[in-house]
């Protein structure tokens, strides 16, 4: 099973990054656990004389870790689609990386035997971090039925005003397993955006913005896009060419003003501005 949209979200990844290591250092603060380790062992006794500055340290390094991990596993979605069995080798290798970092400074600043603290860095690692990770996986997986929910209930709304299924000049927008999702005038398609594993098809419903998320790919969707007016702009946009109002050259770049209010202004990248503004000026 394929990894669903709140997995690679930015904000659900920056959140987890965060609370991981604050959790950690409350955890550390308020319980002082000794994980099984003896009272006589050199290796606690050093930790609890120096336990003020190494524990903010070792926090920071889990932060950068996870952040650097995070990084990474976002930017490799959007050309990759992970299964969960595979994120959660990630997470486990992710973990794994935690425990080596902070065994290498705790065995330099306690001068400890790397291999003998690694263990119990292990240890008390995976004693410390099951639960965060666990409630980690359940949220994922509410947020995800929810959004599954919401836009099946949003599908069948649509079904039951029966108005997109039979306007002339619909578009038809199937998942990449060729399944129909959504059907919509294409006069009434603002744009659309690549968001890793799914495109978000914003348009206009009766006077209200709708943002559809559809698992697919805009290079699996560009053909019927082109058919309906739909212009690539960017690496990651399509844009109604009939929705643009204006197109306009910034220091930060070009970008096309679109003629319904409540919607950013869409990127429009310098490979094609050219066919874009020839277009846009027919």
């Amino acid at each position: 099973m394929t990894l669903s949209e709140p997995y690679y979200s930015v904000k659900s990844n920056l959140i987890f990054c965060l609370s991981i290591p604050i959790y950690v250092m409350l955890f550390m603060v308020l319980y002082s656990p000794t994980f099984g380790i003896n009272g006589h062992d050199g290796w606690l006794s050093d930790w609890n004389q120096h336990a003020g500055l190494c524990l903010p340290i070792i926090c920071a390094i889990i932060l950068g870790v996870l952040l650097a991990s995070r990084s990474i596993l976002c930017f490799a979605l959007v050309r990759h689609t992970l299964s969960k069995r595979e994120f959660l080798i990630w997470q486990a290798v992710e973990f794994l990386v935690c425990c080596l970092f902070c065994d290498l400074f705790l065995s330099l600043y306690l001068h400890a035997d790397y291999f003998v603290t690694l263990t119990r860095i292990i240890i008390v690692g995976l004693e410390l971090v099951i639960f965060p990770y666990v409630i980690y996986w359940a949220a994922m997986e509410l947020l995800d039925h929810s959004i599954r929910l919401r836009e099946a209930n949003d599908i069948i709304a649509e079904l039951r005003k029966g108005t997109e299924r039979n306007e002339a000049g619909a578009i038809r927008f199937a998942d990449e397993k060729g399944n129909v999702k959504l059907v919509v005038g294409a006069e009434r398609v603002i744009s659309i955006e690549s968001a890793g594993n799914y495109v978000t098809i914003l348009y206009d419903n009766d006077g209200k913005l709708v943002r559809y998320s559809l698992r697919n790919t805009l290079k699996s969707i560009e053909d019927i896009c082109r058919a309906n007016g739909l212009v690539r702009c960017h690496r990651s946009f399509f844009v109604n060419l009939s929705k643009i109002k204006i197109i306009r050259r910034t220091p930060d770049g070009i970008y096309a003003e679109i003629d319904r209010s409540g919607v950013e202004d869409i990127p429009v990248s310098k490979t094609y501005a050219a066919e874009l503004m020839r277009l846009f000026s027919e």
